[in-house]
Parts: structure tokens; C-alpha cells; sequence
């Protein structure tokens, strides 16, 4: 940074690229890189800035940024302008005495474009960054890369945004030069950045998100989807690494991503060409399969181990938590071996191969030129009339296993259809977090964050609820499957008491929950008739 008058502002020339980043993705190591030596990230900085612009947004759109931060290492008033390379960036201090007066050498520089009297608070940028610094062998500084979560507010409206993005900031000693330097190391960052989850940003600036300006804001349906399919793969890549070392809920959070990606394609599927959804759908299908039996028999375990705590007192109650969990847990066992000899890395290549070509841009179908955010909101509704629809049958079905005769072939149609209501749910949930922004890292705007928000956890209701009962009744098939096989439990009342009674009590917990699935239901509607005027 070079000093200069108090009226012109110190001053230094800004060369970056900015990335968007999914919620999951880690800054990769880049003391790999042969240049880099040294990488150091201080403590967190929380930086707090706002915009300044006229009524018709005339600063931004001379591609001029007006603002006062406080916070970092270089708070006080900025003025951005562009340069032959980068952005030049001048500084002036903030007087304690008036923090909100702009700066008479600012206003000079920027009364080319706009009025004194005309200029107002239009954004304001909460950011919290983590700066790190490269430098080389003999310590000199070659790049910055700021890994910032972001929070903004559109002064004009309200309207709140988040997202998190990588920046990397040549040092002002380089510049951009073709075949400089620090073009080559710029470039060499950027591949780093990206083969670790990254994506070239929706925006130029910051600001630009914030007031709704950014490419994203304009995409079509095709655009929107490939944008979160391309996060959620990256996202899925890191997760069935974690499956496959069986970290701590590593196989859930990976089905949890499967069931993301299935849920974009059952609901904004019809804006990518119908092979290339059939693709990928089948790719998923079999491999939520192979994690959900291995899912499916941890939450067996688990259940078994906590249910038995819970029979305090109950003669021969403590030998059923081994009985129990044990057979579940060599399940497990088995599904995860097969899980990991199947996850080859041919298998998880095809995987990656299949998620790509939805976002390749010739694999928008017809519908996908559509505007985005219009588009989305129709097939989310589209999704809601579904589950109304479903609903129904299920209605019917539960009022038909209350007259005589009916069997257990009317009890199969009752979980079939509250399983067909289940999905419903799920699908409503993930995709109203895709396009919400902040939960899957999309640029757009299609909902409200705080509409958004209540129909997500709405529908998440819904989804645990019917999701609790089915775990209860498949809990208690295991524990009468389990005592049929239990030799004592067969010849004294004794030690068949616990299981009967663990099974018993998963049955009330089932009942309960179906008891509570009209108001549940409701909810979800009534939020969803407030969000998406259904």
C-alpha cells in the first residue's frame, strides 16, 4: 500500500478471484503449490461495512463501491475504482467526532458520478474472515486467501442474504500480467480452489449479491440447478469419504446428501434433459440403498441400547441391550463392508461422471430456459400439491382400516401411503433449502430466507414425525423377531417380559406420533399457502 495526501487517500491496486463455496468444502492446502512456502491464518476478523450509492444505484453501475468498515486491519472509508489490472482501492480514516460524515476527498472522487446530497446507506456487508497468507521461501508475500462467511442486508428492502466465498488477493507486489508471475500463481490458487469444492462466484462483488445485482439473480431454471447440483456433488465426494472411514455419522450424512440430490431431481428434474435425470437417478437410488442398510441397521443399535436404559427395574431387562443391539450391529457391520467394497473408485468415478452432466449447459431440457426464479417457486408448489394429493389417499386409507374385515393387506396400503406422505415431506423440505439461500449456496432469491425457513422446518416436522414412527415399528418387528429366537424368553414369562414391553412401548410411540400427524400436516400447508400462495 502506498501513502498519499489525506484528500486523495492512501492507496493500493487489488487483483483477486472470488469463489463460491459449499458449506461443506475446506480450504485445500496450498503450501503444495511449488511457490508456496509458508501459509499462516490469524484469529478470525469480523468485518462490518456499509454501501453508499444514489436512489438509481448510479456508483455500482460505473462499477464505483463507496463504503465505511469498521473491523480488519484496514477499516475506515474506501473508495473502489477499476484500473488497467484489478481494482484500485483508496483509504481514508473515520473521524471518531463524525463517523457517518463521508470524507470530502471520497465525495471528490466519486462527484463524478453522483451528488453529495443524493448519496444513502444502500447495503450493509457483515463478514467474517479468515485471511490466509502466503509467502514464499524467503517470506515475501505472494497471495491472500480469505475464506469469509457472509451476511448481508439490502437497505432498501430488508432483504437478507448469506453465503460463504473464497477470495484470493495477489500481493501488490505482483500483478496480472499475461504469463507474469502472478498470473501463473493466480491460476495455479484457482485450480487448487476448485478441485477442492469451489466455483468461479455468481458476482463480481460482494455488493453486488447483496442488492440482488449478481449473474445468479437472472439465471434460468437449468442455470439454478446445475449451480446446486455442482455444490451438492462436491458435498457428496467429502461425505462418502467419511462413510467409508466410518467416522461419526459418516453414513448418515452422506445418505442425507443422496437424499438432497434426489430430492432436486424429483422436484426441478423436469429442467434437465430426461436421460440425464434417469442417469443419475439410478446411480443414487442404488447407492441411498447400499447406505441406508447400513443406516437403517445403526439406528437399530442405537435404539435397542437406549430403549433398554429405559426398563430400569424390569426383571432381565439389562441381557436384551446385547441381544438387541448386537445382531443390529453386526448388520451394520456387514452393510458398511459391503458398502466400502462396492464404493470403488471406478464406481464413485461413474457417480461424479453422472452428477457433472447435469450441469453441463447442453443438458438444459426446454423448460430449463426459463427464468429461475419463477420457475423453481412453480415446481416447489408442484411439489406441495403432491403431498396434498397423497394425503388424501392416505386419509382414506386410515378411515378404511377402521371398518370390519379390514386385513393386513389394507395395513401394507397404509404404510405404503404413509411412506409415499413421508417422501413428500423430505422432497418439500430439501428443496426449499436448495433454493433458500445460505442452506445450499445458491445466488438466488427464490424465497424469502424467513419464508423459506418456516416451510423447511415445517416440512422437516412432518418428515421426523412419520420418520419416528417408522423407526418405532420397524424397532419393535426387530424386538419380537428377536425374542421368537430367544430361547429363554420362549419358556419364562420372566424373561420374555422386557421385549414384549419394548415392543409394546415402541407401538404407543408409533400410535402417538400418528395422532399428531393432522396438526402436523396442517402446518405445513398453512405455511406453505403463506410462502408460496398455495
Amino acid at each position: 500500500m502506498t501513502a498519499s495526501s489525506a484528500s486523495a487517500g492512501e492507496r493500493h491496486v487489488e487483483i483477486e478471484r472470488k469463489f463460491d463455496v459449499p458449506g461443506a468444502a475446506a480450504l485445500p492446502d496450498l503450501t503444495t503449490i511449488d511457490v508456496v512456502a509458508h501459509a499462516v491464518a490469524p484469529e478470525p476478523a469480523h468485518l462490518d461495512a456499509v454501501y453508499y450509492d444514489t436512489p438509481a444505484l448510479t456508483l455500482i453501475h460505473a462499477k464505483v463501491a463507496l463504503r465505511r468498515r469498521t473491523g480488519g486491519h484496514d477499516a475506515g472509508w474506501h473508495v473502489k475504482t477499476t484500473g488497467e489490472h484489478g481494482r484500485i482501492e483508496r483509504h481514508w480514516p473515520i473521524d471518531p467526532a463524525a463517523p457517518d460524515e463521508i470524507p470530502a476527498g471520497a465525495l471528490r472522487l466519486v462527484e463524478v458520478w453522483a451528488k453529495p446530497d443524493e448519496l444513502a446507506p444502500v447495503a450493509r456487508i457483515q463478514t467474517t474472515r479468515t485471511a490466509t497468507e502466503l509467502s514464499d521461501a524467503e517470506q515475501r508475500p505472494l497471495a491472500e486467501i480469505a475464506d469469509d462467511e457472509v451476511r448481508t442486508t439490502d437497505l432498501r428492502d430488508g432483504t437478507v442474504r448469506q453465503w460463504h466465498e473464497w477470495e484470493a488477493e495477489l500481493a501488490e507486489r505482483l500483478d496480472d500480467a499475461p504469463d507474469s508471475p502472478g498470473a501463473l500463481l493466480l491460476r495455479v490458487v484457482s485450480e487448487h480452489l476448485i478441485a477442492a469444492g469451489a466455483r468461479p462466484s455468481s458476482a463480481v462483488a460482494k455488493l453486488q449479491r447483496a442488492l440482488g445485482l449478481d449473474r445468479g439473480a437472472h439465471a434460468t431454471a437449468a442455470q439454478a440447478v446445475a449451480h446446486i447440483a455442482q455444490g451438492l456433488a462436491a458435498d457428496l465426494d467429502a461425505r462418502l469419504d467419511d462413510a467409508i472411514a466410518d467416522r461419526p455419522d459418516g453414513v448418515h450424512q452422506a445418505r442425507i446428501v443422496i437424499r438432497r440430490l434426489r430430492s432436486l431431481l424429483d422436484v426441478y428434474g423436469v429442467f434437465v434433459d430426461p436421460s440425464v435425470v434417469r442417469a443419475a437417478r439410478r446411480r443414487l437410488k442404488r447407492l441411498g440403498d447400499d447406505l441406508g442398510a447400513a443406516r437403517d441397521a445403526e439406528v437399530r443399535a442405537r435404539d435397542a441400547e437406549r430403549q433398554v436404559l429405559q426398563l430400569q427395574g424390569v426383571p432381565a431387562a439389562k441381557r436384551l441391550v446385547g441381544r438387541l443391539s448386537e445382531p443390529a450391529w453386526r448388520v451394520y457391520a456387514a452393510a458398511h463392508a459391503q458398502l466400502t467394497a462396492d464404493l470403488t473408485d471406478r464406481r464413485r468415478s461413474d457417480i461424479a461422471d453422472q452428477l457433472h452432466r447435469l450441469t453441463a449447459p447442453e443438458a438444459a431440457s426446454p423448460e430449463g430456459q426459463a427464468d429461475a426464479v419463477p420457475a423453481l417457486r412453480a415446481q416447489l408448489a408442484e411439489a406441495v400439491a403432491s403431498l396434498v394429493v397423497d394425503d388424501h389417499r392416505l386419509v382414506e386409507i386410515w378411515e378404511q382400516l377402521h371398518t370390519p374385515g379390514a386385513g393386513a393387506r389394507a395395513r401394507l396400503r397404509f404404510e405404503h401411503a404413509l411412506h409415499e406422505v413421508r417422501k413428500d415431506g423430505r422432497r418439500i423440505r430439501y428443496a426449499t433449502e436448495a433454493v433458500s439461500l445460505g442452506l445450499s449456496d445458491t445466488p438466488l432469491q427464490v424465497l424469502e430466507r424467513a419464508d423459506a425457513k418456516r416451510l423447511a422446518k415445517a416440512a422437516k416436522r412432518l418428515q421426523d414425525l412419520l420418520g419416528d414412527h417408522r423407526d418405532d415399528s420397524l424397532f419393535a418387528d426387530h424386538v419380537l423377531h428377536v425374542a421368537a429366537d430367544d430361547e429363554r424368553a420362549r419358556s419364562t414369562q420372566r424373561a420374555a417380559l422386557p421385549y414384549y414391553l419394548l415392543a409394546l412401548h415402541a407401538r404407543e410411540r408409533g400410535a402417538e406420533a400418528l395422532g399428531r400427524y393432522g396438526e402436523t400436516r396442517d402446518e405445513l400447508l398453512a405455511a406453505a399457502k403463506v410462502v408460496l400462495d398455495f
